[in-house]
């Protein structure tokens, strides 16, 4: 199988159902009745095999799942047509709330910590990841469920690369922080993510180049620091890039940045380079941004952003 053809690998330890409801105004301590936005597949590393899947790019989504919400997470993964690898656990996989108020346009997410993982049922995920052949590429996406160290990615990506598995991980605080001298081969910090990791505030694009450049001198071949609808930053060995999004109107954030993610590990694994990585990425982001609740962008909404993204070096 040719690295252009191959499936781009996403793991996902701490996935979800995401449900998003709209409101006019939330008042605490108080009965609020609202009308449902959506009930979608949550967590990083399955909206970015949702979005590569409605990129018409092949790719296998591997994670736990437990009780009947993850058996309804399985079912309307499988009615995608994703192609999943998942190990049961024994707990209920989780349910996120998205709450929009109307009123104040206003927007807050109450997120559960997740069903525990055992240290078996990790390695039961290693094994299959055993299974991804060499030159492949891999997301990990999202947070460590509860049962599992903060190295679970450092230690994944550390035993992929040894096997010639390129990994690119889109992770936060400790995990993040552990995974940086396993060399990924890209991580994907926001700004807020990236302002927890050196401890100090990104204002401007000076600062965030700076940031990124840093955190590449900690282990990872590239660094993209997504700034929201500035756009982001992004270095490399080849040098560094800003990348701006066409103007929309966003109706929601959620999945933007793993839609932006899914963008650039299609480029990574078709060889056309990381600035085309950051333009596809760029234009899957805005179109996510675009669709309300936590709904994700589809193929022809990307394809029609995607000649509006600058992408200049900077």
């Amino acid at each position: 199988m040719t690295m252009a053809s191959s499936s781009i690998g996403t793991v996902t330890l701490n996935p979800a159902l995401d449900e998003a409801i709209a409101i006019g105004e939330l008042v605490l301590g108080d009965t609020n009745r609202c009308s449902l936005d959506g009930l979608d597949p949550g967590g990083k590393g399955i909206n970015a095999s949702r979005v590569i899947h409605r990129l018409g790019r092949p790719t296998v989504a591997y994670g736990f799942a437990g009780g009947s919400t993850g058996q309804m997470l399985r079912e309307r993964l499988r009615a995608e047509g994703l192609t999943l690898e998942f190990d049961e656990v024994d707990e209920p996989t989780r349910l996120n709330i998205m709450v929009y108020e109307r009123d104040r346009l206003r927007r807050t997410r109450i997120y559960l910590p997740g069903a525990s993982v055992t240290p078996v049922q990790a390695a039961t995920l290693c094994r299959r990841l055993e299974q991804v052949e060499p030159g492949s590429l891999v997301i990990f996406g999202g947070s460590v469920p509860p049962g599992l160290p903060d190295t679970i990615y450092y230690e994944c990506v550390s035993a992929l690369r040894a096997r010639g598995i390129r990994s690119i991980v889109d992770g936060s605080g400790a995990a993040l922080k552990a995974v940086l001298a396993a060399k990924p081969l890209l991580i994907k910090p926001d700004v807020e993510e990236a302002e927890a990791l050196l401890q100090r505030r990104l204002l401007d694009d000076a600062a965030t180049l700076s940031a990124a450049e840093e955190l590449r001198r900690l282990g990872p071949e590239y660094v993209v620091i997504s700034q929201g609808a500035e756009g982001a930053i992004g270095v490399g060995p080849d040098g560094a890039w800003k990348v701006v999004p066409p103007s929309i109107r966003a109706c929601s954030t959620v999945g933007s940045g793993d839609s932006m993610v899914a963008g650039i590990a299609i480029a990574f694994n078709e060889g056309s380079g990381f600035a085309e990585g950051l333009r596809l990425g760029t234009a899957s982001g805005a179109a996510t941004a675009m669709v309300s609740g936590t709904q994700l962008c589809d193929a022809q909404e990307v394809l029609r952003l995607l000649p509006g993204v600058i992408v200049r070096p900077l």
